[in-house]
């Protein structure tokens, strides 16, 4: 009996899909943030594990397929090492709402506003980054200008916890308050570093096969 040919998936569109999912949860996580205090976040924190579910299920589809496949576009490794830092990003956008909902903050600070403009424009250049992979060998010049604006967000959210988890413990915020705002202010954080740090495989990718 003849073996039944796997279908044929497109690794740079499956990279593009990631990036899209990771703009979809920032732009999600944006939004639900601004209509707190939410009527019912348990929902909300459901709609946004469904998108990091499809995001998992996504990569490791590509790792099966990889594993199966004579002639992948780069090496393993590297391919590896960006589709598990794409996820990663969103893996972290989530946690922001998880911590969210089981801590119920009494507000969104502006300091929280500010790291989630800066995790949404991060994940649209990343994605524009990613998108440009298809024609790594001409678009060098551009991959590296969306890594140098995705290095500035995260510089920027670098100065911004810093000043913000001064201002917290400077202003005579109660105990459990400056407890609840500097781990999300640490998460939100953690967000910027890993959309800078899928940069790096996205640049290593652009220059090693260039």
């Amino acid at each position: 009996m003849f073996k039944k040919k796997t279908e044929k998936l497109d690794y740079f569109e499956a990279f593009i899909k990631l990036a899209e999912w990771g703009v979809e949860s920032a732009k999600f996580l944006k939004q639900v943030l601004a209509e707190y205090p939410v009527a019912d976040l348990s929902q909300k924190l459901d709609e946004m594990h469904a998108i990091e579910h499809d995001a998992d299920l996504a990569k490791y589809r590509l790792m099966r397929y990889m594993y199966n496949d004579l002639l992948p576009p780069f090496d393993r490794q590297d391919v590896i090492a960006l589709i598990t830092s794409l996820d990663h990003t969103i893996d972290l956008t989530e946690d922001v709402l998880i911590h969210v909902e089981i801590q119920q903050p009494q507000n969104i600070t502006p300091e929280i506003k500010q790291f989630l403009d800066l995790v949404e424009q991060s994940a649209e250049e990343l994605l524009k980054a990613v998108r440009l992979l298809k024609t790594y060998r001409k678009s060098k010049k551009e991959i590296h200008a969306s890594i140098d604006r995705i290095n500035a967000y995260e510089k920027a959210g670098d100065l911004l916890y810093i000043q913000a988890m001064r201002d917290i413990h400077q202003s005579g915020t109660d105990a459990v308050s400056l407890v609840m705002l500097s781990r999300l202010y640490q998460c939100l954080e953690d967000c910027c570093d890993a959309f800078k740090d899928v940069t790096k495989f996205v640049e290593e990718i652009a220059l090693k096969y260039a």
